[in-house]
């Protein structure tokens, strides 16, 4: 199995492309076209890191209890598998069929609990039932106009009284140069679209490996 390897800009545009004219450029299915375009391939896609987002596990050590958690959009699990190992029970879910099939191959011996989903449909029972959830570029990955305003509305919903959302993504600085997907987030709508719950941090930062990327992490808490 590949690890990641550093593409440029040009490249992510060109598989993104790929696995999206593959299927009518529809907003989300495109993403199940290029998990199986893959091929058990790592580096085909472009946002796999192969292991647990920094920002988020330094997040959760110093913020969070130990209880049920979501991961939104669960990739290749790496995030699910960070946030069992410091003792969460773990749901993570991903709208491909193809991605959750290679997470359940790569952590055999995993406890968290892989499923097909759709943020924009979550299972009832999933409903006021976690500590903590959280978004790591998926937002960002669909586009404007009802759809991603439709998935950040859910997100709320899954928190149990006093859970936390956690949100990292790339920030709309107004100096968006790619081709997207991704579309920036602004701070503005971020804000406005968890308006019911408690903002409890908004920080800006950049990645070492492309400096030139401003980036953002927020958390909220549902307080009832």
């Amino acid at each position: 199995m590949s690890t990641m390897k550093n593409i440029s800009e040009a490249e992510r545009e060109a598989i993104i492309s790929q696995a999206k004219s593959a299927v009518n450029d529809e907003p989300i299915d495109w993403f199940d076209q290029l998990y199986g375009m893959a091929d058990r391939d790592s580096a085909i896609i472009p946002w796999a890191r192969m292991y647990p987002n920094p920002i988020m596990m330094d997040w959760v050590e110093k913020n969070c209890h130990i209880g049920k958690a979501l991961i939104i959009g669960c990739g290749l699990g790496d995030d699910a598998i960070g946030l069992e190992n410091l003792g969460f029970s773990v749901t993570a879910f991903d709208i491909s069929k193809h991605c959750i099939d290679w997470c359940k191959e790569r952590f055999p011996k995993s406890n968290v609990n892989w499923l097909v989903g759709d943020i924009l449909n979550p299972e009832q029972e999933w409903i006021g039932n976690f500590d903590l959830v959280v978004e790591i570029h998926i937002l960002q990955a669909i586009p404007d106009g009802g759809i991603r305003e439709r998935a950040a509305e859910q997100m709320p919903k899954l928190l149990n009284h006093n859970g936390q959302l956690l949100c990292i993504g790339r920030l709309d600085n107004g100096e968006q140069t790619i081709q997207p997907p991704p579309w920036p987030l602004q701070e503005d709508w971020l804000k406005r679209s968890f308006d019911m719950l408690t903002l409890t941090t908004f920080t800006e930062f950049v990645n070492q490996d492309s400096p030139n990327v401003t980036r953002y992490y927020a958390a909220w808490r549902k307080q009832v």
